[in-house]
């Protein structure tokens, strides 16, 4: 294994402060749980007193991770926090976005159909391959992964597969027919043409540094060297998205003055069970930066389930992290791929468990209490807030939550003719009277819904799902059965479980963690290798391991296709 010696006299008063004739670059190196957001929201602080609050950018690779900044009440405007894509595509002033675009292409290219992308999502760095519930929809979005993962690791053209480099032809002729730039080019363009980051920061700072492919961190250094000083805020051990061509090496090289570099070294996180094994196993991958890692002052547990794989987890794994959630504990469940995921899904589901994904939220399959406008639950919810028995915030229906959940049923022996179409152009604010549900229903119905009041709000779900289409039915189940079996309140609390890939929760972390250590067929290649292609792998798992604060679970694999932990 190869290491980067660490000089232990960087130091977080130093940062800004040091000679700067070789690079104004500093690193901030995070390991799991030792506070790096909090380390550098106090160094935003002192840079925006230093320099004013219209002087410091703030850059981040997802969404997710600027918006944890944000909130942290920063003296800084929205628009100087975002992710580097987003700023990018401000600097050039919001051009059309060619994954956002792509009718013409499908219909030229039948054969390299590529799926529209929400341009929101990508800006937000909320996508990932490996978070996906199935397959790639078409056969052109493998071949635009390909092409932006080699763009993104500044290789030339002439080192990219021949496939790879006749469909960026292709792509290229299509994107300047139509005046577009793909997510790949707002990096490149303003790589090449925009010399300075948006208003001449004299400080920049870039979070989940690891986590940028070359060219994005050529950017931030390119802007880094026209700025005062700028800090890349990293943790190579966990560069997990080499789909997107991110590399240890990015972040690691050029080599910078040592007291440039800043170790934070107690983790605030990672009990000594889970950090030892965590260590070890992070130990083997080629290259890092080595670092003084403490464990938080708790021994904490590290087991290995006897039973229990992705594929069979009713029995055993759900019946501890029963036990886990009574205690009041959160739970966490982790796999390599999206689709190792649907078996716990449909567990948590049968068993109305709630649980989410609070770092995608755009993934409705792991969010299926989410609240929004026309969500599942969100009519329920609606339906059962009238109820004597909701308890606080129990309030009369609205004409919207009438529309709401009327909506839904079907009309013969329920709905009058019409009364669907009516009650959406009353106001949705307005208080639904005895007369506005008498306008709506058959007089059968009507009698069967007022009687519910009477009795548990139970009779009232029960009255509303047997009268439901059976095109939403299996929609409307989840969020019943929760209402049903937890209560009315339990639609409107955090979920204490997580699910989600390991992607998805980087930066997230649960007092329990169930861990499954099976891999994809193209995973378990790169895992038989020597070299960066393992590294890679180790680096994920070494990211599922530390998001447990008390007990990690090693469930048990269902192929020989797993790493052993």
């Amino acid at each position: 294994m190869v290491t980067t010696e660490i000089n232990p006299t960087g130091s977080l008063q130093d940062i800004g402060q040091l000679d700067h004739s070789i690079t104004s670059e500093y690193r901030i190196f995070g390991p799991p749980g030792t506070g790096k957001t909090t380390n550098l929201t106090r160094q935003i602080r002192r840079a925006v007193e230093r320099f004013g609050d219209d002087s410091v950018l703030v850059t981040s690779f997802s969404r997710t991770a600027a918006a944890e900044l944000a909130g942290r009440d920063l003296p800084l405007s929205p628009d100087r926090i975002g992710t580097l894509h987003a700023h990018c595509f401000r600097a050039l002033g919001c051009p059309p976005i060619a994954e956002c675009n792509v009718d013409e292409w499908n219909k030229d290219n039948p054969h390299l159909q590529i799926t529209p992308k929400k341009k929101q999502g990508r800006l937000d760095g909320e996508e990932s391959a490996d978070d996906q519930n199935s397959d790639r929809e078409k056969s052109g979005d493998e071949y635009l992964e390909q092409l932006n993962r080699w763009r993104g690791m500044m290789i030339p053209p002439g080192g990219w597969p021949a496939v790879v480099r006749e469909f960026a032809s292709k792509w290229q002729q299509y994107k300047e027919a139509h005046g577009l730039l793909d997510f790949a080019d707002l990096i490149d363009v303003c790589r090449r043409d925009v010399y300075f980051a948006p208003g001449h920061p004299s400080v920049i700072f870039a979070d989940e540094a690891q986590d940028l492919n070359r060219m994005q961190l050529t950017l931030i250094r390119n802007w880094g060297a026209r700025s005062n000083y700028f800090i890349l805020c990293a943790d190579d051990d966990q560069t997990i998205f080499s789909f997107t061509g991110a590399t240890p090496d990015a972040v690691l090289d050029p080599e910078i003055p040592e007291d440039h570099k800043i170790i934070l070294k107690q983790s605030y996180r990672v009990p000594r069970a889970i950090h030892a094994r965590a260590v070890r196993w992070i130990e083997q991958v080629t290259r890092r930066q080595e670092k003084s890692y403490l464990p938080r002052p708790f021994d904490g547990e590290f087991n290995r389930l006897s039973t229990g794989t992705y594929k069979s987890p009713e029995y055993y794994i759900l019946k501890t992290a029963l036990q886990h959630l009574n205690q009041g504990k959160s739970v966490m469940f982790l796999a390599a791929c999206g689709y190792m995921l649907q078996p716990i899904v449909q567990v948590l589901r049968k068993n109305a468990v709630p649980f989410h994904n609070p770092y995608r939220r755009s993934n409705g399959f792991w969010n299926p209490l989410r609240m929004g406008r026309g969500s599942s639950a969100n009519r329920v919810f609606s339906l059962v807030v009238a109820h004597p028995q909701f308890g606080e915030g129990s309030r009369a229906w609205t004409c919207g939550d009438l529309a709401l959940w009327a909506e839904w049923l079907h009309s013969e022996g329920v709905i009058k003719r019409g009364a669907k179409k009516k009650l959406s152009g009353l106001t949705p604010a307005v208080t639904a009277t005895i007369e506005t549900l008498d306008d709506t229903f058959e007089p059968g119905a009507l009698e069967a819904l007022l009687r519910t009041f009477e009795g548990d709000y139970r009779e009232l779900l029960n009255w509303w799902r047997l009268r439901l289409n059976a095109t939403v039915f299996k929609r409307a189940q989840f969020p019943a059965d929760i209402a049903a079996t937890r209560g009315p309140q339990a639609l409107l609390d955090p979920p204490r479980v997580v699910v989600g890939t390991i992607h998805s929760v980087k930066g997230g972390e649960a007092d329990v963690v169930y861990l499954f250590p099976d891999l994809s067929g193209e995973g378990d290649a790169a895992y038989q290798q020597a070299g960066a292609l393992r590294d890679s792998v180790i680096r994920q798992f070494y990211v599922g391991m530390t998001r447990a604060r008390e007990t990690l679970y090693i469930c048990q694999q269902d192929s020989r296709m797993a790493v052993r932990l």
